[in-house]
């Protein structure tokens, strides 16, 4: 069966088979989040501690603030102080958790790895004014037996 894990850790975690945030990241859900088109923020590496702890800068526009993040393995090897990553607070996030705190991607030199982050700002709001994108006369429907588009009119 092929590893279920993006990161280049799969192998030297201790055979850890968590997949909770700062584990392992599900192939699934790294490409959900990769591909998606807004919700990151850049950032550079400010420091990799053995006990997995790390400090990034994230740079959104005006915003500039520090995120506390774990992720349960090693990281200092792979990520270096400086290192450009992004970050996704918004893939795997639970409505009810506090700002600025959960699940989190880190998409960088090492792959993209799940991190819990501990500290931070809030993740990167819905854009607005996606209605404007959407014509609002007409909705695509595909018949699945015959996979023909057909468009209904409101």
């Amino acid at each position: 069966m092929a590893d279920a894990c993006l990161s280049p850790l799969a192998s030297g975690d201790g055979g850890c088979r968590s997949h909770l945030p700062g584990h392992r990241m599900p192939r699934m859900l790294a490409e959900v989040v990769r591909r998606s088109p807004w919700g990151w923020r850049r950032g550079t590496v400010v420091s990799v501690s053995p006990d997995g702890w790390m400090l990034l800068e994230c740079r959104d526009g005006a915003l500039r603030a520090v995120v506390h993040a774990w992720h349960h393995a090693d990281l200092a090897d792979q990520l270096r102080p400086g290192a450009e990553v992004r970050l996704h607070q918004r893939g795997g996030r639970l409505e009810d958790s506090p700002l600025g705190l959960g699940p989190a991607a880190l998409d960088g030199p090492a792959g993209m790895i799940s991190l819990h982050v501990a500290q931070g700002p809030p993740p990167v709001p819905e854009p607005v004014g996606l209605e404007a994108w959407a014509d609002g006369d007409e909705a695509v429907v595909i018949d699945l037996r015959t996979k023909a588009p057909l468009v209904l009119r409101t």
